[in-house]
């Protein structure tokens, strides 16, 4: 096996005989690959030594296969194709890793964080992007400890983190059980809601909506508290079992279905909901600022 290896002609000269047999041209075959004609041929004739056999017949007019040409040509191309193969995954094993990019996100924004996930692997070669969904305190408590590279946070940001404007969410639908009378209107005004649970978060931040959405409600209507309203399903599943009503964006009603709720309109919604992704200040890794430069890229383009 050794001394035949050693019989093996450069894979240059393979693919000059393998061109000038398919183009039936010497000075075809080296405009194709950027060779003199020279070259060429003695490339052909170094891979017919090799090989111990003649695989062209030449003449002034024309070039043409010898019988062995003709056996060995896919033997030939099959070579160069294994050797293509061989480097690519070379390359693969020898670049160097890509960054690891882990970015916290809201349950709400689960499909915008994998158009981010998604981005982020075509335009960063190697790249190891992981995503966790987690609430406001801990995906800023992750941020802030570096455990992931940012986060995805509702404002107020807190101050010990730095922090750039994405985009606003609209709280204007009120998830209701499909059997509520409230369920068959077209729009819901507070009025409406008067001795009625509305479901809030526990903790409510001056500057954002909820704030002004319980101040709007009727002084009868209780609004019971919870810490996991963050995640919509498990609030989704408190409005079927007519615990409550739940005020949430369209951007989560629009990717619900569910036949036991219903997602009636707002007609004086309150202020946006504003996010801002946000890292620990002194956050010195450079896939950070990949991140932020994938986010507000991707929010220019959809």
């Amino acid at each position: 096996m050794t001394g035949m290896l050693e019989r093996l002609p450069s894979l240059r000269d393979v693919r000059c005989f393998v061109t000038v047999s398919e183009l039936r041209s010497f000075s075809a075959a080296a405009r194709s690959l950027g060779l003199s004609q020279p070259a060429i041929s003695q490339a052909v004739g170094r891979f017919e030594r090799a090989l111990g056999c003649r695989l062209l017949e030449r003449s002034s007019r024309s070039v043409r296969l010898s019988a062995a040409g003709e056996a060995l040509l896919a033997p030939a191309r099959s070579l160069l194709t294994e050797a293509g193969a061989l480097l690519a995954a070379a390359d693969r094993w020898s670049a160097a890793p890509g960054p690891t990019i882990t970015l916290a996100y809201p349950p709400m924004l689960g499909t915008f964080a994998a158009r981010i996930a998604r981005r982020l692997t075509r335009r960063q070669p190697g790249a190891e992007v992981l995503l966790r969904s987690a609430g406001q305190r801990e995906a800023a408590e992750l941020a802030a400890t570096g455990t992931v590279t940012a986060a995805i946070l509702a404002a107020p940001v807190p101050l010990h983190l730095t922090a750039i404007p994405l985009f606003t969410v609209m709280i204007d639908r009120l998830a209701v059980p499909t059997g509520d009378p409230l369920a068959q209107r077209r729009s819901l005004g507070p009025a409406a809601l008067t001795g009625r649970r509305v479901l809030v978060p526990a903790h409510r931040p001056a500057g954002g909506p909820w704030p002004a959405l319980v101040a709007a409600l009727p002084p009868r209507s209780p609004y019971p508290a919870a810490d996991d309203l963050e995640d919509p399903s498990a609030a989704l599943d408190l409005v079927a079992a007519r615990i409550a009503l739940l005020p949430l964006p369209s951007l989560v009603a629009d990717t619900v279905r569910r036949p036991d709720v219903r997602f009636v309109p707002l007609a004086e919604p309150p202020p946006p909901l504003r996010f801002r992704l946000a890292w620990a200040a002194d956050a010195q890794d450079p896939a950070v600022l990949i991140l932020a430069q994938a986010v507000q890229r991707l929010l220019q383009t959809r």
